[in-house]
């Protein structure tokens, strides 16, 4: 009777300790889901309480939401590639010929700017494919597959317009700006982005990209299409840094053949700071659409501190390394995962 006793007692103690310790893994992933909406939300108070006017003057939303729309298109697909454990430096390079080719042979209106579009949009889609057929086929790294196809994108995109300017349609920048009502494009633009994110988040494919980043030997096993869901990753990649293109395009009147380059890096940022895994398997869109948000509002608090813009990069920095840190305490914890 007392064995029997002694040994129900460490049965429960071992169950209590795998509660406690599911608890634990429990709260670190609630940690690193909360994370990026947490950094909005003390950055939107710190400047708040320094100077309100910089988020609710007039056209503040429209200002900021227009801002966010190209980097937020970016770290879609910079999102999507980084779940299968690799990076897409070609969507600079992309992005910043599809305003090249906007500003200079595309200006057409009605039926016809939108096959310009489609045209841009396709171009976007081709490039990406390259470089996910070139990765998916190969042992190259994306790294350097991706950086090799940003250097060649560029040329092209300087080769169209050497520097900035040319015109855009008129009518493409009609279509961009202005409001629906009382409220401005650019937040519907950037609300459909969240919405198409919770439709697509549970997707197969989405699944697919979780698990060859998590695993690839273990997600050939289970079936998964390894070589055709890389090459449909960067597919969607350039297809987003087109879409990128052309919003950038439609709200500037012009095209610039380096403007891209500006958002390479950025994107990254954002979709480390949004909680998603360097190492791959794990993240969400809607977070680093956060994360790019964060990142767009530290130049304010800069801004309201009345301190030197040499510090917006530095504050950038430290979140960008406060962001990899909780990342790799989780990873390294052995928890579970929970997806947003």
């Amino acid at each position: 009777m007392t064995e029997t006793t002694g040994g129900l007692t460490q049965s429960m103690g071992a169950l209590l300790d795998l509660s406690t310790g599911g608890r634990l893994r429990l709260n670190r992933d609630l940690l690193t889901v909360l994370m990026p909406y947490l950094y909005c939300v003390a950055l939107i108070i710190a400047i708040a309480s320094l100077n309100s006017s910089v988020l609710i003057g007039p056209g503040a939303l429209d200002i900021r939401a227009t801002a966010l729309m190209p980097l937020a298109l970016i770290g879609i697909g910079q999102t999507l590639a980084m779940f299968t454990g690799g990076i897409d430096l070609a969507v600079g390079g992309i992005m910043s010929t599809a305003t090249a080719l906007l500003a200079t042979h595309f200006s057409s209106s009605g039926a016809t700017l939108v096959a310009e579009l489609a045209a841009v949009v396709a171009f976007g889609a081709l490039g990406g494919a390259v470089s996910g057929a070139v990765i998916a086929r190969t042992s190259l790294q994306p790294f350097i597959v991706t950086l090799s196809t940003w250097s060649i994108w560029g040329g092209i995109a300087i080769l169209f317009l050497p520097q900035e300017g040319g015109t855009v349609s008129p009518e493409l920048t009609s279509w961009l700006t202005g409001s629906v009502g009382p409220v401005p494009k650019s937040v519907i633009a950037v609300g459909a982005l969240v919405v198409l994110w919770l439709w697509f988040r549970w997707s197969r494919f989405v699944l697919d990209l979780k698990s060859i980043g998590s695993d690839v030997n273990r997600a050939r096993l289970a079936g998964v299409p390894v070589t055709r869901r890389r090459i449909e990753t960067y597919l969607v990649s350039g297809t987003f840094a087109a879409l990128a293109g052309i919003w950038l395009a439609g709200q500037q009147g012009g095209g610039s053949p380096v403007v891209g380059n500006d958002y390479i890096l950025t994107s990254v940022a954002a979709v480390v700071i949004g909680g998603t895994s360097i190492f791959g398997g794990r993240g969400s869109v809607a977070a680093t659409i956060a994360g790019a948000l964060a990142l767009q509002m530290i130049p304010d608090l800069i801004f309201t501190l009345n301190i030197s813009s040499f510090w917006t990069g530095f504050v950038q920095g430290a979140l960008l390394i406060v962001a990899v840190l909780i990342s790799s305490l989780v990873l390294q914890s052995g928890r579970g995962r929970v997806d947003r």
